[in-house]
Order: C-alpha cells, then structure tokens, then sequence
C-alpha cells in the first residue's frame, strides 16, 4: 500500500467530494460505505470501496487492508437522534481497536462545535469550558482518547454547520412560524470549504492540532435563513421577537494563520446556483 494512502471512514455528503478531490491530487482512497448500492458508486470513481458498519462495533467484509493506510479520515455521523450519545463512543472505540492493528499513524477527526456551549461568545480552540450537554460530553471526550492515544497523531477538525450541494439553505427553516434565536449568529462552512481545509492538513501533514472550520461570516439566523428562503422561491420563515441571548461565535482565526487559508465561500449569505 503506498505510503499516502487515505482511508475514509464515511463516503457520504462530506467523504465522497474529499475522496474525489484527493483523488484528482493523486492519492490512492480506500473509501466505506454501509450501503452495498454504493460500492459501485465508489468504484466507479477510482475509489477502493469497503463496505464497513459501526452498530457500534465496526463490521464487515476485509476490514483489515481498510485500515493499512497511513491516513485515516474518521468522518463517523454523530446523529443527533440518538437516544444514548455514549453509542457514537463505542464506535470511535471500536474503530481505534482496528486503528491499532493496522498502519495507520495519523488521523483526521470530524468533529463539530456542537461541543462548544450554545452561551460560549469567543470560541476558540484553546478555550477552556464545560459542555453543557451529554451530546457535547461525548464529543469532548472522543476527541481527547484520540488525540492522547499514543500509536497515532490526530487532528481534530470542528466543522460547524454543513451547507451546500444537497443542503441548500433556503429550505432549512422555509415557512416555519414561532421560531426563536433570530438574532444569534450562525457557524456554517461550505461543502467546498470542509474538503479543502482537510486537504490542507493533509498536504501541509499537521499532526496533533485542533482546528475551527467555519466561515469568516456569521449573519444572524433571521438574515441568513429569510433571506435564502426568498431566493429559492419559498415561504420565509417567521421569528418571534425576543432579547438577545447570549450566543456562541467560533472563531476560525487559527485555520487562517497555520494553513494559510482563504476561504472559497466565506459569506454564507452570498449565495450560489450550485447549492440550490
């Protein structure tokens, strides 16, 4: 297996578009799937397929070349309808299990800055808080066995809310009535911008980092989704008149500075016809 080889774990919204982009840098991609319909998709693409499953323990057929890698993006959904949130532990868990007995030597986390709390005003990588959910808990405490394991280096990445091809933004909110928290800012980033920031860290091998991935721009919810909603020609959504609360505003300052990076669509209110 050469050496830059990249694994990802989830060729989903996020993994497929970065296994393609990596793919046209020349990296060999092995790529999973828990769709069997999909392996196709992937092999039609150049991409090794696997198809993998973490219920929580991680299942499926030659699990073991998936993992001779040397670089493993972990990009396991942390879905928000989970009755127990220590469920997406044990599969992390589960994953690292089969980390250890393969070549993996770096990984790159997906995480989110669901783990920052709603009231945080500056959040920044190095801030200190406590998380104020179970869900937050459980993403603090899977970022840190994976950065203090000592048989790779990872780097996680806080992506904040995911937007873009499939997910437009003008049908998130479109007619709904009553809504609250119309003045508080958003933390989005684009599809486009997720696969380059993590090609970034792959190109430029930054090992053992955390990084904020959201857009230099953070209109407010009632700007951003009226004014989407309008563009796509649907109901504009309605929010009730309410105080300003306190708000979470992360900060991406970091990603700029240690990547050098320019963000391709740093305004979310600028919109495209792509992402519609």
């Amino acid at each position: 297996m050469p050496a830059r080889s990249v694994s990802i774990l989830g060729c989903g919204w996020l993994g497929l578009p970065l296994a393609k982009h990596l793919l046209h840098l020349h990296y060999p991609v092995l790529g999973s799937t828990t769709s069997a319909e999909k392996i196709a998709v992937l092999q039609g693409c150049g991409i090794r397929p696997f198809l993998l499953e973490a219920t929580p323990r991680l299942k499926g057929e030659k699990i073991s070349p998936f993992f001779n890698s040397s670089l493993l993006f972990l990009n396991i959904p942390f879905e928000r309808h989970l009755e127990d949130p220590s469920f997406y532990k044990k599969q992390i868990l589960s994953v690292v299990e089969h980390i250890h007995q393969g070549r993996v030597e770096f990984v790159i986390f997906a995480g989110s800055t669901a783990v920052y709390p709603q009231t945080l005003k500056e959040a920044t990588e190095d801030v200190v808080f406590r998380p104020n959910s179970a869900r937050a808990q459980v993403l603090l405490e899977v970022e840190q066995l994976l950065l203090n394991d000592p048989k790779f280096k990872t780097t996680v990445v806080r992506f904040g809310g995911l937007y873009g091809p499939g997910r437009p933004l003008g049908r998130f909110l479109a007619g709904k009535k009553g809504l609250s928290g119309g003045e508080q800012p958003v933390n989005l980033i684009h599809q486009q911008d997720c696969v380059r920031v993590v090609s970034e860290i792959i190109g430029h091998d930054v090992r053992g980092e955390i990084f904020n991935a959201v857009s230099d721009a953070h209109p407010t919810r009632k700007a951003l989704y009226t004014a989407a909603a309008k563009r796509a020609g649907l109901e504009a959504p309605e929010f009730s008149s309410e105080p300003r609360r306190p708000y979470k505003l992360v900060r991406n300052d970091k990603l700029k500075k240690r990547l050098d990076f320019v963000f391709l669509r740093p305004d979310p209110l600028i919109f495209s016809e792509s992402d519609e």
